[in-house]
């Protein structure tokens, strides 16, 4: 059993970590229609016959115009990435960029269910925010000296999940650019990273292919948060499991 130790985390008290799961879909239909001519008629002799000897009637059709698109696109500050179909697990310490999916197998529990079965997981984008976000908390004065980083990751699950629940995201842990731990905000209640939007245009939860793209909060007073690492725990674990490897030899995104 190995004791895990965590950086200091930070509770936003108005916060509300509340994941809200939805799909859309649309889609354009285009139609053209084609148009014919008549050529002018001559007689055997070469002498043009009359009007209405030549000419046959021709019913032209109106133009079909483009239909109005029932959506219109969305200019995303992170956008989705294909992962692509499922390979084989990626092991402890593989080296990973940004957009490049880790390969898991994953148990959780939904309900008095218990499941195992393939996920992808990685962080597509970290930014720096403007402290000004920590005006909507009613403990502002908390993160006085701290600089908020958005990080925004993306989880695909390659498994049912039963109808009436959320799949269960991956817990990751921000990390600075010296690799050292960095803190996070939390939810109301301090129980792990507050996952919501950090305030960015994110796509909605795919139902079809079971993807979601959601962000995290990291916070640092000195050196920037740069990524994050899965280390196959939770925010609640208090002791590492003896059997994961990934403790020790985490997964990042660089």
């Amino acid at each position: 059993m190995r004791p895990i130790t965590r950086p200091t985390t930070l509770a936003a008290l108005s916060l509300a970590a509340v994941l809200t799961l939805s799909a859309c879909s649309g889609g354009d239909d285009e139609s053209t229609t084609p148009s014919f001519s008549a050529a002018d008629a001559t007689t055997d002799g070469g002498e043009a016959t009359t009007e209405d000897e030549a000419t046959e009637d021709v019913v032209e059709e109106e133009p079909t115009e483009d239909p109005t698109p029932t959506e219109l696109a969305v200019d995303y500050d992170v956008a989705a990435v294909d992962f692509g179909a499922p390979g084989a697990v990626t092991g402890p310490g593989t080296p990973l960029t940004k957009g490049q999916p880790a390969w898991l197998n994953q148990t959780a529990t939904y309900g008095e269910q218990e499941l195992t079965g393939p996920t992808a997981v990685s962080v597509l984008d970290v930014r720096a925010l403007e402290p000004s976000i920590f005006d909507q908390y009613s403990n502002a004065e908390d993160f006085a000296g701290y600089t908020p980083y958005a990080i925004t990751f993306q989880q695909q699950w390659f498994y049912d999940v039963p109808a009436e629940y959320d799949p269960t995201t991956l817990d990751l842990f921000p990390i600075k650019e010296d690799g050292s731990d960095a803190e996070y905000l939390t939810g109301q209640f301090g129980f792990g990273a507050a996952t919501n939007s950090c305030g960015l245009q994110l796509p909605e939860y795919d139902e079809e292919t079971k993807t979601l793209v959601s962000c995290i909060i990291g916070l640092s007073k000195d050196l920037p948060v740069t990524t994050a690492k899965y280390n196959g725990e939770t925010y609640t674990s208090i002791i590492a499991s003896a059997d994961n490897a990934y403790f020790n030899q985490p997964l990042s995104w660089g």
